[in-house]
């Protein structure tokens, strides 16, 4: 699972990654705590799976000025 920490674009967000298959990664929403958002993934490395879904958000019209983090979750 991991961790997408956002205070804004949070809907953008899961809509984006709920949404995204490359390479036969996949990610789905599971629950939202504050300003942190959990997405299980079907990807074996969840530090690549933090970075992949940081770059597909950044690459957003609307996420390339966002400040998040994206991370495994603990």
């Amino acid at each position: 699972m991991i961790e997408i920490s956002s205070a804004v674009q949070q809907n953008k967000i899961i809509e984006l990654l709920n949404n995204y298959n490359e390479e036969g990664i996949q990610f789905s929403f599971k629950e939202k705590k504050g300003i942190n958002l959990y997405f299980e993934t079907t990807a074996n490395d969840l530090e690549q799976a933090a970075k992949l879904a940081k770059n597909a958000i950044k690459s957003q019209p609307w996420g390339s000025v966002l400040y998040l983090r994206s991370a495994p979750a603990e």
